[in-house]
């Protein structure tokens, strides 16, 4: 799932930040400004390939160990309530599921933060509550049937949350004649629309969405009528971070499971961003609000 819109992180922790400056955007685009490399010559992020091995997986400080070693304890040592060295308690951090995290995120073209969640059901009962009480989201209509029924059986009933399903398949170029995909999509947005769930390929039926286009739609319906322009999310487990749809769409969630996890079977899920200080706590601020 992607979650996008052209802002930036607001809450870029050194010890999670994944991506090095680039040209003074912290690795994002420029949007056309001159950018800022205080004279010196501006630093080329590193390629998928280097970062999938070398991003959180740093050589040991303290024995120069090249592969992390795994970390079993629960509980770590503080100094005083609140005092330790960046772990408390393995539910709210673990050594080797930052550097799983680091890695993920470095790898989607735009990430600057993820969050590994048990399943993927705890992924997307995260990200919906995060859009807070009586949201409207706007919903591929061949959605995954898990996501389907948490939208128009749990969601409801919990938050108040209202979902609009669309054919997302042959949307239209803003400066084009509207096709009746893009007409329902612009009709069903409303001032409560703050999400835009889309999956590409959809689950199960392999139908392409041009996300792309789908942002391009978004933002120049917001510059006319003045409404918010809603957050798009991307479920991309078919594609999962080998081809990241980050680079217009910055906020991705899939699964680690067929495609990343090649060895072991698993039901965790990952959501990377490198969304910027919005409303929705979880989304803007994945570290914290874990």
């Amino acid at each position: 799932m992607t979650i996008g819109q052209d802002l930036h992180l607001a809450d870029h922790r050194d010890s999670h930040s994944t991506f090095k400056q680039v040209n003074g955007t912290n690795g994002h685009a420029s949007n056309g400004a001159v950018p800022n490399t205080n004279g010196h010559a501006s630093k080329k992020q590193d390629g998928f390939g280097t970062r999938a091995i070398h991003v959180g997986s740093e050589a040991s400080s303290e024995t120069g160990a090249v592969i992390p070693p795994i970390s079993l304890s629960t509980t770590y040592k503080q100094n005083g309530v609140g005092n330790h060295k960046g772990f408390e308690y393995s539910r709210s951090g673990n050594p080797n599921r930052n550097a799983l995290e680091q890695t993920l995120a470095s790898i989607e073209a735009g990430g600057a933060e993820a969050i590994a969640f048990a399943s993927g059901s705890s992924t997307t009962a995260n990200i919906i509550q995060s859009l807070g009480p009586n949201a409207h989201v706007i919903s591929v209509n061949d959605v995954y049937g898990g996501t389907f029924r948490y939208m128009t059986r749990v969601a409801p009933t919990t938050q108040g949350l209202q979902t609009t399903f669309l054919d997302l398949q042959d949307l239209s170029e803003p400066s084009s004649p509207s096709s009746p995909s893009t007409e329902a999509l612009l009709s069903s947005i409303t001032p409560s629309t703050k999400l835009v769930w889309v999956e590409t390929p959809t689950n199960p039926t392999l139908r392409m969405i041009d996300i792309a286009r789908l942002s391009s739609i978004l933002t120049a319906h917001s510059q006319q009528t003045g409404l918010p322009r809603p957050l798009i999310l991307v479920d991309n487990t078919f594609a999962s971070p080998s081809t990241p749809p980050l680079s217009s769409v910055p906020t991705s969630s899939y699964t680690l499971s067929p495609n990343t996890s090649t060895v072991t079977p698993t039901s965790s899920w990952v959501l990377s961003s490198s969304l910027p200080d919005i409303p929705y706590p979880l989304l803007s601020s994945p570290k914290k609000a874990a």
